[in-house]
């Protein structure tokens, strides 16, 4: 599932703390712009979708992203 794969990234590279809720917004989450465009910028050359500025702002969710993803037709790696 996408929604795990996103809070390691998270938790790991962009060093969020706590538990991270799916539904909280990346403000919620104190995630800040760069990092948003960072993290767009790796699921892009990862999974090989696009996601526009718009569809990872300050209020989005985790699962909205997961969403994302999974519309894009990403894959996980087994």
């Amino acid at each position: 599932m996408f929604v795990e794969y996103l809070v390691t990234v998270l938790t790991t590279t962009y060093k969020v703390p706590g538990d991270i809720d799916p539904d909280r917004s990346f403000q919620e989450l104190e995630v800040d712009s760069l990092s948003l465009a960072e993290l767009g910028a790796q699921l892009e050359d990862e999974f090989g979708v696009t996601i526009d500025e718009e569809d990872l702002t300050a209020s989005t969710t985790v699962a909205d992203v997961a969403r994302l993803l999974e519309a894009g037709g990403a894959v996980l790696p087994a």
